[in-house]
């Protein structure tokens, strides 16, 4: 076991120079800022005597998911200093050495190179995915670190066979505690809530999803933590990307967390008007969204809605946008369709397996959506849409919900699509 027993944290602290990460300002810019709607945590309490306030944070929480599926939680119960002590360990881990870095790589170098046989790559994998890993359109390369933590709600997290730089193995079981915190603490409450509104038995999306089953990875709820830090592209690689630092995509996960900051970079897409809008900062808080696989699993209700990072305002461009993320997945054999959840709520609104969609499992959309982000041919498009990619019956990323009628047929009439053969 990895154990930080006999390590001095202050020595290792010392010479990698942790320190507090400096967050940017507020800017001053007219930029339209959308104010995501709040939930409130500390009014979640269990029990029959608390129903009614858990059915009120449940209305507001489905305002959120079945529009602009984004949402910001406070009073979550994670304090400012946690949030504070890892953007330092997250600085620290980005400023080593480019050498002592590949050693620790998460795959390639290249998304274009990566033997997805083999491996998860960058994206998901443990360990560094460098910059210029993700190909973007015009043959521009993005500017993107990120240091990727996986098995965190199993023990195989402290294997010693697992390699951590000195930095990040000093610091793990405050990393760990908090990922953990955030599966088995956050996420709980928010399934419970998430039942309310499918008026579901509380408890059964934890208990058939979610959950954690210790030493049963495959039948355990789980997720991958990340540290990502944004560097700016030089003025001529952005102007070739329209700014984009991280193109519009939606998450092939469930539900992602990530810490709140001031810098406007972050853009949610409204699926009604096609119009980009900076998300809002919310001090002390995480800023949360829904991804694919629980779109699929409600039937479309809730919505993985797509989202991007771009060039901050000028008042804000010498800041750094550093988060800390965690990607939260359902089991992997979770079958991504409504039928199992046998909703009362969706079969009154009409949400129903689409039947387009084969009947896939989690683990199938995640190892196949996985292997496209960075593509030279899925992101060389000549909008800020990437080329659609046909996987299992469905687009891997869906940017025209709103749109009446739009199907299958249409998109191959008025777009490229990728017809996926694995």
């Amino acid at each position: 076991m990895a154990t930080t027993e006999n390590l001095n944290i202050d020595e290792i602290d010392k010479k990698y120079n942790l320190r507090p990460f400096v967050e940017a300002t507020p800017s001053d810019t007219a930029a339209e800022v959308i104010q995501l709607n709040s939930l409130d945590l500390s009014l979640f309490q269990e029990g029959p005597d608390f129903l009614d306030q858990r059915k009120k944070l449940a209305t507001q929480l489905e305002e959120s998911l079945s529009t602009v599926g984004f949402f910001a939680l406070v009073n979550h119960g994670i304090s400012q200093d946690t949030f504070d002590q890892l953007r330092s360990v997250a600085q620290s881990t980005f400023e080593l050495p480019d050498q002592e870095k590949k050693k620790y790589l998460s795959g390639a170098l290249t998304s274009d190179t990566e033997d997805r046989s083999v491996s998860l790559g960058a994206e998901r994998g443990a360990g560094f995915k460098p910059k210029g890993y993700w190909s973007m359109k015009n043959g521009v390369k993005d500017s993107i670190e990120l240091y990727n933590f996986r098995d965190l709600q199993q023990r195989e997290v402290y294997d010693s066979s697992k390699p951590y730089p000195e930095i990040v193995k000093a610091h793990l079981p405050n990393v760990v505690s908090y990922f953990r915190f955030i599966h088995g603490n956050i996420l709980k409450k928010l399934t419970i809530l998430c039942d309310i509104i499918l008026e579901l038995p509380e408890g059964y999306l934890w208990e058939n999803y979610f959950k954690v089953v210790d030493g049963d990875s495959y039948n355990s709820g789980s997720g991958f933590g990340r540290f990502m830090i944004y560097h700016a592209l030089n003025p001529e690689d952005e102007a070739k990307v329209d700014n984009n630092w991280l193109r519009g995509h939606s998450d092939g996960t469930a539900f992602t967390f990530i810490t709140s900051q001031p810098i406007l970079s972050l853009q949610i897409r409204d699926y009604y008007t096609g119009d980009w809008k900076y998300v809002g900062h919310t001090p002390n808080g995480l800023i949360v969204n829904i991804g694919d696989a629980l779109e699929f699993i409600t039937g479309a209700y809730f919505k993985s809605s797509i989202h991007r990072v771009v060039t901050p305002p000028d008042d804000q461009k010498n800041f750094k946008r550093l988060v800390i993320i965690y990607f939260c997945d359902p089991k992997l054999p979770s079958i991504l369709d409504p039928e199992p959840l046998n909703s009362p709520k969706l079969k009154r609104l009409g949400y129903r397996k689409h039947d387009e969609w084969e009947r896939i499992t989690f683990q199938q959309w995640d190892e196949e959506k996985g292997r496209l982000f960075g593509r030279s041919d899925v992101n060389d498009a000549k909008s800020d849409e990437p080329n659609l990619v046909l996987l299992y019956g469905r687009l891997h990323e869906r940017w025209h919900q709103a749109e009446h009628n739009f199907s299958l047929e249409e998109a191959r009439k008025k777009y490229k699509v990728i017809e996926n053969k694995s």
